[in-house]
């Protein structure tokens, strides 16, 4: 843990600790004047339906006025209360607020605003919340990075404790960083576990020392998964759901700097394929290798008999037509006996709307596929028009998800272990992307999103970091950041082999990261 991580646990709980003392001995207004409004808060934690395990979901009160006090009853009348400090921010107490969820398990709790403004106590119209009876798993893993696309800069992945609100990293590139002197690349990015497991995952680290990085059965690796005649090496994971196997797409990412466009940057491929990873025999063979078509973003059905990946028709030689790559989703079946596919079935043609599909994920009860749609390309993120659909698997019936989008970027999501709560990426503005989560209930419908809670309710305010590739786990990642610098600085990357029969091993590209498959080249578009 760096003295920066130390910092910010300490402010969490000295913050904690003047929270609590401000809540304990707080009482609501004797009397008060009623206000045909709802008081403004931030974060809008106002009609959402939330996990009993969440925690503390602190806010704001964006009202004018010197004091506030919040009441937060359920309907048997138990209720904790809280004192808003000097900048009108409100701290529930942890235990408090968590006897009070656990006890109120698919029910409402209710919430009264008090502002005292002038001398004079206000009381806002109040507003319902209500817990939900799934829980949300308790770690979230995300990379921060600033969205200023450098090639080089302070990053990190770091898991999120949601029943805490604690944070520490996986692993940071800070000792590289850390000496002002040193201009190498590095990178950190796309942690992906195996069902939520935080005991099977991986990611990259870019730069010297460099590699797919996979904690496998409480081990640690390092892999260079470009082998045989692959023009680069592995991008986007999707881990089956029970085999010690992993499908990638193989990706030469290319990205255009824009100054003409409203938007500020694009990012493309410029070829891409689907491989797959034998863990136990650390073998990699093709799934689909096209020269005319452009394969990307594997997702495994729950069972494990399919694999779901977006594919665009359009191969880009002149990168100035971005606007005319479109992605559908398809998939191609698999028999985990002899590890053989079928033949590629089409399942939503976005193209022929004139739109773009990318990021396909499947519940974890096989019966809801969510995905984005956005007007061109396979990265969305920086697209306003992105939205979140849905797809029923038994009727193929496709819908946008409009409880949940909004006029930014929707993209990047994912299912929690039990299926109910779903995290996705939202662009607040044109530069930083935030966590969102909302519960989707057993019959597929989504409701209110809500953003990642934090002990300080302006913390989103002041970070000026991306959250990138937002994933739930099940547990915390238990290796140290010190096991994963020892195989960064000490150890050989293993060498995955090539089992397909189609190899030319001379073939070799030079703009791309053959450990990472990052690309070394980005292009400018005035």
């Amino acid at each position: 843990m760096t003295k920066k991580d130390i910092r910010h646990k300490l402010s969490v709980i000295t913050f904690a600790a003047i929270a609590l003392i401000l809540t304990a001995c707080t009482n609501v207004p004797s009397s008060s004047e009623k206000v045909a409004k709802r008081a403004s808060i931030y974060p809008d934690y106002t009609d959402i339906v939330m996990p009993y395990n969440i925690a503390p979901m602190n806010f704001l009160v964006q009202e004018k006025g010197d004091e506030c006090v919040v009441k937060v009853t359920d309907a048997s009348g138990n209720s904790i209360t809280s004192s808003g400090d000097n900048k009108m921010r409100i701290h529930f107490p942890a235990n408090k607020w968590k006897n009070l969820l656990s006890k109120n398990k698919g029910k409402i709790l209710t919430y009264e605003i008090y502002v005292k403004n002038e001398g004079k106590w206000l009381q806002y119209e109040s507003f319902s919340n209500e817990v939900a009876a799934e829980a949300i798993d308790p770690y979230l893993t995300y990379r921060l990075i600033e969205p200023s696309y450098m090639s080089t800069g302070n990053i990190g992945i770091f898991q999120f404790n949601l029943e805490t609100s604690e944070q520490t990293p996986i692993l940071t590139n800070h000792k590289k960083k850390c000496d002002p002197n040193n201009r190498e690349q590095s990178c950190v990015n796309c942690h992906v576990s195996q069902q939520n497991n935080p005991e099977n995952s991986m990611f990259y680290y870019r730069g010297p020392g460099g590699g797919m990085l996979m904690t496998y059965q409480g081990k640690v690796y390092k892999v260079n998964t470009k082998t045989g005649d692959m023009f680069a090496g592995t991008v986007y994971t999707a881990w089956h759901p029970t085999l010690p196997l992993i499908a990638f797409s193989s990706n030469d990412i290319r990205q255009s700097f824009l100054s003409i466009n409203k938007g500020k940057i694009f990012v493309y491929d410029y070829r891409s394929d689907l491989v797959l990873y034998d863990i136990k025999k650390n073998e990699m063979t093709h799934i689909l290798k096209t020269k005319d078509q452009q394969e990307t973003f594997p997702c495994w059905s729950p069972d494990g008999k399919y694999l779901y990946f977006c594919s665009s028709d359009s191969t880009l030689t002149d990168f100035t037509q971005f606007k005319k790559m479109k992605y559908d989703l398809k998939r191609i079946p698999f028999n985990e006996k002899d590890k053989s596919w079928g033949a590629v079935e089409d399942l939503y043609h976005a193209s022929s709307k004139g739109l773009s599909a990318s990021h396909p994920r499947i519940s974890p009860d096989g019966k809801y596929m969510i995905f984005t749609v956005a007007p061109f390309g396979p990265n969305a993120y920086t697209q306003k028009e992105a939205d979140l659909y849905q797809m029923n698997m038994e009727t193929k019936e496709v819908s946008i998800i409009t409880e949940v989008n909004s006029n930014s970027s929707d993209c990047y999501h994912a299912f929690n272990s039990n299926g109910r709560w779903v995290v996705f990426s939202r662009r607040e503005d044109a530069n930083y992307s935030r966590p969102y989560f909302f519960y989707f209930d057993k019959d597929g419908k989504a409701h209110k999103p809500f953003v990642i809670p934090h002990t300080e309710a302006d913390y989103n305010m002041n970070l000026i970091k991306n959250y990138n590739v937002p994933e739930f786990l099940v547990g915390p990642v238990k290796i140290t950041q010190n096991e994963f610098y020892k195989m960064i600085e000490k150890e050989e990357a293993i060498q995955s082999n090539y089992a397909s029969t189609n190899s030319d091993t001379t073939t070799n590209d030079k703009d791309v990261d053959t450990y990472s498959g990052a690309s070394k080249m980005s292009q400018k578009k005035d």
